[in-house]
């Protein structure tokens, strides 16, 4: 569905930094998660005690709160609209 809100002109190099973001998020996510796994595995509790499992949860949270404020007040709706439309409206 991503490849649906990029005009046409521009799909390739906006399908590319989508896909570079989204995988960028998701590596930020499981690369802060691991390491308080591995910590709590092994009885070390350094960075499992200075950040915690629990406000992790709480920063992502208000992240995705962030994202959803964003997406309603930024984000145009494209419903029942062409890609030519869509591309004349934001252009």
């Amino acid at each position: 569905m991503i490849s649906e809100i990029f005009p046409l002109r521009l799909r390739g190099r906006g399908l590319s930094i989508a896909m570079l973001v989204n995988f960028g998020a998701n590596a930020i996510v499981t690369f802060s998660f691991s390491p308080l796994t591995v910590l709590k595995l092994f009885n070390h509790s350094n960075l499992a005690a200075l950040l915690g499992s629990g406000a992790l949860f709480f920063i992502f949270g208000g992240i995705a709160i962030i994202s959803l404020a964003f997406i309603y007040f930024i984000v145009p709706e494209t419903k029942g609209l062409s890609l030519e439309e869509i591309e004349a409206k934001l252009l």
